[in-house]
């Protein structure tokens, strides 16, 4: 039984294989693209960013809805699997519903309103915008926000990073 299994696993892996010489342009791991990026897959080379004064949009999946302007970026999110962290005191209204990039840092957004379905405008997959300092990426994988210092979030309904 084990011999069959091991043979069917090396047969299967060498039905993948080519001869030398017939793929032209053989493909490392590193030059794949990931679905992960944010969420610590290899970073690949950002997309260039349409140029704004200030903008609300939203995902393509609509689970996630921002307003960007020169130095922050706040977006609230709809559907989510993850908890934030415990409410800090000083929030006396809504806690983490969504991520903020605000005076040089990434927080949790303590906030009485949302900014869901303020906006038409679609981020898709693949395009990203900057206004000022702050620069928002969307990918199928989740929205990526960072501001100039390095500092920012991504957001997704499974997990969230802040960096």
């Amino acid at each position: 039984m084990i011999r069959g299994v091991l043979a069917l696993a090396l047969l299967g892996a060498l039905s993948s294989c080519t001869p030398s010489g017939d793929d032209p342009k053989p493909r490392t791991p590193s030059a794949l693209p990931s679905a992960k990026v944010g969420f610590g897959g290899p970073a690949a080379e950002p997309v260039p960013a349409a140029e704004v004064d200030e903008a609300m949009f939203r995902t393509p999946s609509q689970n996630i809805a921002c307003l960007l302007k020169p130095s922050e970026v706040r977006c609230d999110i709809v559907r989510k699997s993850w908890k934030a962290p415990a409410k800090p005191a000083d929030c006396e209204l809504a806690w983490g519903n969504g991520l903020a990039i605000t005076g040089g840092r990434a927080t949790f957004t303590c906030a009485g309103d949302t900014l869901v379905g303020t906006s038409d405008t679609t981020l898709e997959y693949g395009q990203a915008l900057r206004a000022g300092t702050v620069r928002c990426e969307s990918a199928d994988a989740g929205l990526t926000c960072e501001d100039e210092t390095g500092h920012g979030f991504t957001l997704a309904s499974s997990r969230y990073t802040i960096f």
